[in-house]
């Protein structure tokens, strides 16, 4: 089909029927982009490259450019590169016409073209500047906005493409220009009052940290058109409201009917652009302004005139945090009691977490979540518990509410986009869990519910993958909370080993891996500590979990708080009762003793006394609570403990024993 479309650009075709394969051309290459400008590249290009010498049928003509702009504006270097300098030559031919219709149709081509190109476009630079600054000054000179803007439009463009050694010569005329008509009043419908803020932050973009001379004129008039107000009409008969010229359009806002001046904010949304374009690009350097760009657009996060100034905001949250983060860093913020970086991120993080709240569209929703997990990694923990708890219904809202797939009204789009929403709520919530920490705790009861919910079998596969995933971050984060909800999980997690699909499988068999890496610790400390531990029928079990206690220590210390686990399995010793448990532990609190492990002593050695306790009522037992070698070792370890110690300390620890552990010792140690 594309190709009987193509086909029908040729000459010998009726002007009718070449204006529809162009138009429609246009409309493959903004919809079908980039795979139609992949695949279909060797005939569109020819095609539309003569299609614009058609003087015979302008309308023909003007849609050949209209339909080359679309293409081009979708393409990588690649595909533009063989036909660059015929594209290029001719744009350049046009421009030295007169025909004012077709100049500012080939300033946009030469635009796209000159940005998709890249830095291939440099070698045409000097020929093209010479062409683009005439039209420029002329419009201006001529009053001529709306080719005024096209023009400029086109240098911007231009530059971004070369880069900031190529445009140095050109950059003060074209800015003096620029400040001049932002001198000048230009009226509410000028195309130049947009077209001059996003000359601002192309400039700024292309220059990097050399247009810091420029900011002190370019960022306050980003900021009073961003800031602009007066969008809004409401007639006093709006059944008289004439939309027909595009200049107004009606808005619907729940019961209500409204008319918005499009010029007023498309200058609203290119202010907006610009300063988080400048933001972006200028990071540390923003320094001073950061503070009032952001105060501009923290409000907007809940814009509802305008979805693209509410995805600009969410899109510039992280990126000003991390300005001021870097400014602070570097010393170029002033300090008070609060910096400016805490005081930002105590703003930005509940306005993203509100915004969030009220959010209806998916793809917004996206950008929210990433910047909210970007924004979380700087900031620390921020939210207070309102907050905390309106994040978790939101999260918990997206996880358990998606649309099934065999829901003959939902498309395929809707689908997509609510994959998004969902695996950046999942990431979210696993930086949420780690960042907020120290004061998550109360809300695991809210949260391990949802969580099980996911886990039922009639949720799909990725649900119940995510289910397991959450857990996971769960686990490692709070093992004492998981775990007590044991006899829930585990039976849920052998259950998931028994998955059709491997990434549940995967999940789950890393989840029983957590489990017992973690849990395995706190139902050994359950075992430990339990009432009855020491009652004749429980001995066995206590002293083989003591035993295990200093196996898991041995080998998954650098996971533990060890000093904690140490203490406990220190304070169970010696063992006594399942001997063959007995001789392990008590070899391996030998072997921590001779490398003077630092955790086990404690704080300035203060469990020595503990340690040799232990040992005196070890050798009292003789040979049933640990071998020989030990034995030999713990001997070895006491006569060296005795040497370095002040006789007095020695003396005065041996009277604080027990009459038969303290005979039995100064007998080892004598002999």
């Amino acid at each position: 089909m594309a190709g009987r479309i193509i086909r029908s650009v040729k000459e010998d075709m009726h002007p009718c029927v070449r204006l529809t394969a162009l138009y429609t051309i246009k409309q493959f290459s903004k919809n079908l982009k980039p795979e139609f400008q992949d695949q279909y590249r060797d005939q569109v290009l020819p095609a539309l490259t003569k299609a614009m010498d058609d003087f015979n049928y302008p309308r023909v003509q003007v849609q050949a450019y209209s339909a080359l702009f679309e293409f081009t504006s979708n393409c990588t270097p690649s595909i533009l590169n063989p036909y660059l300098k015929e594209i290029v030559t001719k744009l350049l031919k046009e421009l030295r016409e007169e025909k004012h219709m077709i100049k500012g149709e080939t300033l946009k081509v030469l635009s796209a073209v000159a940005y998709s190109s890249q830095d291939q476009f440099a070698e045409y630079y000097s020929i093209v500047m010479p062409y683009l600054k005439v039209i420029m000054m002329t419009a201006k000179k001529e009053l001529d906005h709306n080719l005024l803007a096209n023009s400029v439009d086109c240098i911007t463009m231009v530059w971004m493409a070369v880069g900031k050694e190529k445009i140095r010569d050109d950059t003060d005329m074209v800015v003096k220009m620029l400040i001049s008509l932002q001198r000048s009043e230009l009226e509410a419908n000028d195309p130049m009052r947009c077209q001059l803020l996003q000359a601002w932050a192309r400039l700024g973009k292309c220059l990097g940290k050399e247009f810091k001379p420029y900011m002190s004129v370019s960022i306050p008039r980003l900021l009073r058109s961003a800031k602009i107000g007066s969008y809004v009409l409401i007639p006093e008969n709006p059944d008289n409201v004439d939309e027909s010229d595009g200049s107004i359009r009606a808005l619907i806002l729940g019961e209500r009917k409204i008319w918005i001046k499009t010029k007023v904010l498309e200058e609203k949304v290119a202010a907006c652009k610009g300063l988080y374009l400048l933001a972006d690009e200028l990071k540390e350097g923003l320094s001073v302004w950061i503070e009032e760009v952001a105060q501009t657009l923290v409000p907007f996060l809940n814009f509802q005139l305008n979805e693209e100034i509410r995805r600009v905001a969410a899109s510039a949250m992280p990126v000003l945090l991390k300005s001021s983060k870097e400014a602070k860093q570097k010393g170029n913020l002033e300090l008070s009691d609060e910096s400016p970086f805490e005081k930002l991120c105590s703003d930005v993080l509940p306005a993203l977490v509100k915004a969030l709240s009220k959010e209806s569209l998916p793809e917004i929703a996206a950008i929210i979540l990433d910047s909210l997990e970007e924004c979380m990694k700087m900031s620390g923990p921020v939210l207070d518990e309102d907050q905390t708890d309106l994040f978790l219904k939101k999260i918990m809202n997206v996880l358990n509410s998606r649309s099934k797939v065999g829901d003959i009204d939902v498309i395929k789009q809707t689908l997509q986009e609510e994959q998004k929403v969902y695996d950046k709520a999942v990431d979210c919530l696993a930086t949420f869990i780690r960042i907020q920490k120290s004061s998550f705790s109360p809300f695991l009861g809210k949260l391990l519910p949802c969580i099980q919910l996911m886990w039922e079998k009639d949720k799909i596969a990725k649900e119940r993958r995510t289910g397991l995933r959450i857990f996971c971050d769960v686990a490692k984060q709070f093992p004492e909370e998981a775990f007590r909800q044991y006899n829930i999980c585990l039976l849920f997690l052998f259950e998931a080993c028994k998955d059709e699909n491997p990434e549940v499988l995967e999940v789950a068999v890393q989840a029983i891996g957590i489990f017992a890496e973690f849990g395995a610790f706190y139902a050994l400390k359950a075992v430990i500590d339990h009432p009855k531990a020491l009652q004749i029928e429980y001995v066995m079990a206590h002293d083989a979990a003591v035993s295990a206690l200093g196996k898991f220590l041995q080998f998954h210390r650098e996971k533990l708080n060890a000093a904690q686990f140490l203490k406990t399995w220190l304070r169970h010793l010696p063992l006594e009762n399942n001997l063959n448990e007995a001789k392990v532990a008590h070899h391996q609190l030998c072997s921590l003793v001779e490398v003077s492990d630092v955790e086990l002593l404690g704080p300035k050695k203060k469990n020595l006394h503990k340690i040799v306790t232990v040992y005196a009522e070890i050798l009292w037992a003789g040979k049933k609570l640990a071998t020989e070698e030990t034995v030999s070792q713990m001997i070895k370890q006491l006569e060296l403990y005795r040497r370095r110690s002040i006789l007095s300390t020695w003396r005065s620890f041996m009277l604080s024993m027990e009459n038969h552990l303290r005979r039995k010792l100064e007998s080892k140690l004598s002999s």
